[in-house]
């Protein structure tokens, strides 16, 4: 197409397969007759040359033109374009197409290389032609520009309404509909039932959110926008000022019109003041008050916990006696004994509980001895795994390789560029242009069959020399110590500890595994030392017995019947 429109043919006299680009950037009637216009016109430009092949065009509707991911169909065109679909695309204008300087030279480009031209009507602009990108960024900066001092436009005219104290939006607020003469809100009485009725759920009969939420979900009644009652959506209803009759603004700004990045003001930053003749109270102050008294006390209430599952063992060993939950302590420097101790002990001293301390390593060592005893297929895990890495290529030096050879290629294609420069300066003849170019053509064609070879080559290299080494990393990584914690942590429900004399502790460990026994499925006794040497330490036995539930959780071991349900 360069080359013809270089040698003066005109563009509509090439035969090319030519496609169009649509956009408005609201859906009001106005932009609704100017995108129909758009789509009629370039049909007709298109399909009243002879020389070009019409292809079904793409219209994105509604949709701003500063962010090109929320585009599906302009998406959809880079895509098809990338698959050789059309040679050329016909659009009004940069606005159009794009209102950022950035996206619109980036997609021209990309285009380019997918041997695709724009052509903008409105702006004389064909990509083709080596002034475009010049002449691209030029306009597609003031296009940027514009769109920069209409955002400041909007937002000092918004500043303005609500110092006038116009109401904004409100479009979608439940319960209220706005007068387009006085841009009063009117009520719904029909949705303002609904919205008193979640007033007295909440404030009065005390129901939550989650609950109030599935009554109205299962009343079939939808929201304005016509989803789902949610807890989320409630509760902005409540905490909502307009229902008891007060103006409410300036609560969020965007500070960045390409990014559309929201500022949210706090609540002492807002506008607010009582306005019951532009907008009518659905509620009563006093029960909209009782309302946001109890949802700011239970926002307080629902802070974040601390995470139960801090260490392997957390929130999972409990004391027979109290039921109560063995937390982690280190009675020594750097960590050496780390122990679990009843909560009771440390909270009230060994007069309150004489449940025996646990030693962490004593429990590493009886879950590795019942890991083993479960006979755990490693083979077949293994065997999984090393079907997924099979593909994976460890040889650094033929990506190294690989690269090199593609360097070549891309270095080659400039060669090729520069050719093409001489020859459309008049600086190189057609015959010497063409016997070079073939050259280099030859060139990437034989590097393209080496590259392909090489490919095949270490795919066979892999399958042959590495599936050894597969196998023993894998091997060696399935008995890491951090491999066999993360078994425990899925395999270990609870463990009850209880103490039967001075020198006896038990253990009733109980497992998420796949044996649906009613009686243990081990029984075993260990004997530990206590202390740092062996002289004068004192020996305990430790006896443990082991139950395997699976996917049934009312099944699993449960403490004495006689504790609280909130213990």
């Amino acid at each position: 197409m360069r080359k013809q429109l270089n040698m003066g043919i005109p563009l509509t006299s090439i035969k090319l397969r030519v496609t169009d680009y649509a956009r408005v950037s609201t859906d009001h009637v106005e932009q609704q007759k100017s995108l129909q216009n758009q789509v009629e016109h370039f049909d007709k430009y298109i399909k009243e040359n002879p020389n070009w092949s019409y292809v079904q065009g793409y219209v994105d509707d509604g949709i701003t033109g500063t962010s090109d991911i929320k585009r599906d169909q302009f998406m959809s065109m880079i895509n098809d374009a990338r698959e050789g679909k059309f040679d050329l695309i016909v659009t009004k204008e940069i606005s159009r197409f794009s209102r950022n300087t950035l996206d619109s030279i980036k997609y021209t480009r990309e285009l380019l290389t997918y041997g695709v031209a724009v052509l903008f009507i409105n702006d004389n602009i064909n990509t083709a032609l080596p002034d475009s990108e010049l002449r691209l960024t030029i306009m597609a900066s003031m296009a940027q520009d514009e769109v920069r001092r209409l955002s400041e436009r909007v937002k000092f005219g918004m500043h303005r309404a609500i110092e006038r104290g116009e109401i904004l939006g409100n479009d979608m607020c439940y319960g209220y509909k706005k007068d387009k003469n006085t841009k009063h809100l009117i009520v719904i009485q029909k949705e303002a039932n609904i919205v008193r009725r979640i007033y007295e759920l909440y404030a009065i009969k005390e129901l939550s959110l989650s609950k109030i939420a599935k009554l109205l979900n299962n009343s079939q009644l939808k929201t304005s926008r016509g989803c789902k009652w949610s807890v989320s959506t409630i509760s902005r209803m409540i905490s909502n000022p307009k229902y008891k009759g007060y103006y409410c603004g300036k609560k969020s700004e965007i500070i960045d019109y390409m990014t559309k990045k929201i500022k949210y003001f706090k609540e002492d930053d807002w506008i607010i003041y009582e306005s019951k003749k532009k907008i009518p109270p659905i509620v009563d102050e006093d029960l909209w008050k009782l309302a946001n008294i109890r949802l700011n006390s239970r926002k307080h209430s629902f802070t974040k916990p601390i995470s139960k599952n801090r260490y392997l063992y957390s929130a999972r060993i409990y004391c027979k006696k109290h039921y109560t939950v063995f937390h982690r302590r280190c009675f020594r420097r750097h960590n050496k004994d780390i122990t679990w101790v009843c909560s009771e002990y440390l909270k009230y001293g060994k007069n309150k509980c004489d449940s025996p301390n646990i030693r962490e390593s004593e429990l590493d060592y009886i879950m590795k001895d019942i890991i083993a005893k479960l006979n755990i297929d490693n083979q077949s895990i293994i065997d999984i795994l090393a079907h997924y890495y099979r593909n994976i290529t460890p040889n650094n030096d033929f990506n190294n390789i690989i690269n090199k050879k593609q360097k070549q290629i891309d270095y080659i294609n400039i060669k090729k560029d520069k050719l093409l420069e001489l020859s459309i300066t008049g600086n190189l003849s057609n015959e010497e242009f063409y016997k070079r170019n073939n050259q280099l053509n030859s060139d990437i064609i034989q590097i393209e069959k080496e590259l392909h070879s090489l490919k095949l080559n270490n795919k066979k290299l892999i399958n042959q020399n590495y599936q050894k080494e597969i196998y023993q990393l894998l091997l060696s990584k399935i008995q890491t110590q951090t491999i066999i914690k993360k078994l425990i942590s899925k395999l270990l429900n609870n463990i009850i500890v209880s103490k039967v004399d001075n020198n006896k502790i038990e253990l009733t460990i109980s497992l998420n595994y796949p044996i649906n026994k009613q009686e243990p499925f081990m029984i075993k006794k260990y004997k530990f030392k206590r202390g740092y040497d062996t002289r004068g330490t004192k020996r305990y036995e430790v006896m443990y017995k082991v139950y395997c539930y699976y996917g049934n959780k009312n099944n699993h071991l449960v403490l004495p019947h006689n504790q609280s349900n909130d213990k």
